[in-house]
């Protein structure tokens, strides 16, 4: 039995091996429409690509796609479309805007919770809002014949000094010393001043005095003690 086919331009019956169509002279095509490969003599299908011999109009199969005009080409599974790539945006400015709103909530957080301290740091290294001068507590005294050491203690870094002499009237002032305001010291809590040159066995008026970095003073109340007599030789 001859195999036929049939026109891809008009549809009309064609044998094989016939160059051009007898209904409309369109050229014909012997090779496979599918993949252009020569059939063999008496094939069905093409043994290049497995496509049917002859139609007018190639069958839509799932997954074919057209290699020319009106003809449709095997998709083999393994082939796909190639997957979509999108450039990515830059999260740079994103990233910059959430730093700056943390960095900003943790500087409300940590002067919510320590903004006194901070504050009060401030004023006491200088900053001229403080006002409160330095509590002074724990005096005491340690006397010899000629001598006596003068102890305190102030609740914030603070200068040292005492006034003292045989009546309230003081007259002698010590040095000022530790002081918070000058560039040779930071200030001390823990205070102690000697005083020499004293006389044996007499009363000596003192009072201690401690200023803070602010400038502000304290004076102490009026205290007496007494020195002790020279050592018999």
């Amino acid at each position: 039995m001859q195999q036929t086919a049939r026109c891809p331009n008009c549809g009309s019956p064609t044998a094989f091996g016939q160059r051009f169509c007898g209904g409309c002279g369109a050229q014909l095509s012997t090779g496979c429409a599918y993949c252009g490969a020569a059939f063999s003599p008496g094939a069905r299908f093409c043994l290049n690509c497995g496509a049917p011999v002859g139609a007018g109009a190639p069958p839509q199969q799932p997954g074919w796609t057209p290699q020319q005009p009106g003809w449709g080409a095997p998709q083999q599974p393994a082939w796909g479309a190639p997957a979509r790539t999108s450039q990515r945006q830059s999260n740079a400015p994103l990233l910059m805007v959430l730093l700056v709103v943390l960095l900003i909530g943790l500087g409300g957080l940590v002067y919510w919770q320590f903004g006194d301290t901070i504050m009060g740091m401030f004023s006491s290294s200088g900053g001229g809002a403080d006002a409160t001068p330095p509590a002074i507590s724990n005096i005491q005294v340690s006397t010899g014949a000629i001598s006596a050491i003068i102890t305190w203690s102030t609740d914030e870094l603070a200068s040292s000094q005492v006034e003292y002499g045989p009546t309230a009237g003081y007259g002698t002032t010590t040095t000022l010393e530790n002081d918070p305001a000058s560039a040779a010291s930071m200030g001390v809590v823990s205070h102690s001043v000697e005083l020499t040159g004293l006389d044996a066995e007499i009363t000596y008026h003192y009072r201690v005095k401690s200023k803070d970095a602010a400038g502000n003073e304290k004076v102490s109340g009026d205290k007496t003690f007494t020195t002790e007599a020279v050592p018999a030789e």
